[in-house]
């Protein structure tokens, strides 16, 4: 082995460092750790590690008959462990193009060897453990692939005589240099990656944290008082110069240095024009302030309130932590602001005396209700925010509607808000299947009719039984009716108690959808219940067929 050459070549492993902290630091490493690469992102990439290998050609060592000992190789096998085979193919064809236009008796075999070193990277990516970044598979993918360069030149340079003598002088330090220059990028790119992960988990838990001290203020609304407890908190914890408030007509609370507050409400109607994600500037005394904007938001995604964050400069929205922070801690507010909203509409739902209320909502339906969304509020807030909104248009459409018909198809709209809280709780032990024919969307029904019978199977046909069930909500055209049915594959009942229900009809669901259907069809003869032990239970009727107008 040529030590000369060896010592030559090691000097090149700084760059290869080097170009590894550029990389770490571009937003393409960003997105990249973000699984969030674009078509943009990847074009960088390619020409990231294209030039790197053209650099690694440029700076080679030559060797008699005209040669060349390099680093080319790392750009091609990084662009393949990093972005694929097609992006190691097309940064081997473009180094590999660039190499064979200096000439030289191996020019054709470096091209070659230069596309088959970015198909190598790919290769080791594949094989790496769960796909990751490893230092190890790295290498020795990176030291098989320089062993198959060799092999590409000994097979296509020609004359032989010369090619043999260039693998002796080139061979072993390409090999280990090249092999320990791939292996150091991707320690670098890995260590940073695990950093990036690190700093993300810190922005997590002071999300956490606020989340967790602002949780006793803003179960009671976003007032003056609320606000003034957020913005303190906000600024202790969240590590930041100052920290205001606002409902989104009005500032509630500010916290930090003294600020002219006529100039930030200024700045803020601006923004109540078009809320969300953003920053805020305006000169105070001397100083130029800089806030950076979290809406939050309530039920149905409604604008409820901001919060600024003030920062020292832009510079901290550029490494992606603090957009993170922003979304995850506008995202945990706003749920906290929508289960206040929540709870004000089950206040509301208390103490009202409507017919269709009285005969629908259950105190312990909101119990569970709520219990089943808080635990969804830290593990899936995406989920939790779904389910406030199912709760709070079931909620709506009991303290709003007082009509005593509807469509079928708004009372199935009214029943999926119900289900989708019980399916949260039940999980895979609930199935439901609506079958509901094309052409029956406008019939007129009475409202609140099929809810208190689906949850009457949950509760009695599919709760008791330990692996759970299905339930069918089916509507059927005979003529000039409608027949509706709910079938559930629960633990049913003897045929005694089909006819102690039907008789003293206990409880308040199916007693009272059987009166109100009694009083609205005076010929209709009684909710039909059929049932056996252990076969689950059938509730049907039918009423007269009439489509509604409606202005919808």
């Amino acid at each position: 082995m040529d030590i000369n050459l060896f010592v030559q070549l090691l000097e090149r492993m700084a760059l290869i460092a080097l170009a590894a902290y550029i990389y770490n630091q571009t937003h393409l490493f960003r997105n990249m750790v973000k699984d969030e690469l674009t078509v943009k992102d990847k074009a960088g990439m390619i020409l990231f590690f294209s030039t790197l290998s053209i650099i690694g050609t440029y700076t080679g060592v030559g060797v008699e008959p005209f040669a060349l000992a390099n680093t080319r190789p790392i750009g091609a096998f990084m662009a393949g462990y990093m972005g694929g085979p097609v992006m190691g193919i097309l940064v081997g064809a473009i180094a590999g193009g660039h190499r064979y236009t200096f000439g030289g008796f191996t020019a054709t075999a470096c091209a070659v060897a230069t596309i088959a070193e970015g198909l190598m990277g790919a290769a080791a990516r594949k094989y790496s453990k769960d796909r990751g970044l490893s230092v190890g598979t790295g290498f020795i993918g990176a030291l098989l692939a320089e062993m198959l360069q060799m092999l590409i030149v000994l097979t296509i340079a020609r004359p032989l005589e010369a090619s043999v003598e260039l693998v002796k002088i080139i061979g072993l330090p390409m090999i280990i240099i090249n092999s320990l220059g791939v292996a150091v990028f991707i320690l670098i790119i890995k260590n940073a990656k695990e950093d990036f992960a690190r700093i993300g988990a810190v922005q997590s838990q002071k999300v956490l944290n606020i989340a967790g001290r602002t949780i006793n203020y803003l179960r009671n609304g976003l007032d003056r008082n609320t606000a003034g407890h957020v913005a303190e908190i906000i600024c202790e914890i969240g590590d930041v110069e100052a920290a205001f408030v606002a409902d989104g007509k009005e500032l509630l609370a500010y916290n930090g240095d003294l600020i002219n507050e006529e100039i930030l409400n200024k700045n803020l109607n601006n923004y109540y024009k078009d809320p969300g994600f953003g920053t805020i500037t305006f000169v105070n005394g001397e100083k130029k302030i800089l806030f950076y904007c979290v809406p939050i938001y309530g039920i149905d995604s409604n604008f409820e309130g901001v919060i600024g964050h003030q920062l020292k400069s832009e510079k901290i929205l550029r490494d992606g932590y603090f957009a993170n922070y922003a979304k995850e801690l506008s995202g945990l507010l706003s749920t906290q602001v929508e289960i206040h909203k929540l709870n004000v509409l089950a206040h509301e739902a208390y103490v009202a005396e409507f017919r269709a209320l009285r005969a629908q909502i259950e105190p312990h339906f909101l119990f569970n209700a709520l219990n089943t969304i808080a635990s969804f509020c830290r593990t899936n807030p995406v989920r939790a925010r779904e389910l406030i909104i199912d709760l709070s248009n079931y909620f709506r459409q009991t303290l709003n509607r007082r009509e005593d018909f509807v469509t079928l198809e708004r009372e199935i709209n009214f029943l999926n808000s119900y289900l989708s809280i019980e399916k949260a709780r039940f999980g895979d032990r609930l199935v439901i299947n609506i079958d509901i024919p094309e052409g029956l969307e406008n019939a007129k029904m009475p409202a609140f009719v099929l809810q208190p019978l689906v949850e009457n199977s949950i509760k009695h046909g599919i709760l008791p039984k330990a692996e759970g069930g299905t339930v069918t909500v089916k509507a059927e055209s005979l003529g000039d009716i409608i027949g509706f049915s709910v079938v559930d594959d629960g633990v049913g009942m003897n045929m005694e108690k089909v006819e102690e229900i039907t008789t003293f009809w206990p409880g308040i669901g199916l007693d009272n959808v059987n009166e109100r259907l009694k009083i609205i069809y005076p010929n209709f003869n009684g909710l039909e219940i059929s049932s056996a032990a252990g076969s689950g239970t059938k509730v049907s009727f039918r009423m007269n067929k009439e489509v509604m107008e409606t202005d919808e």
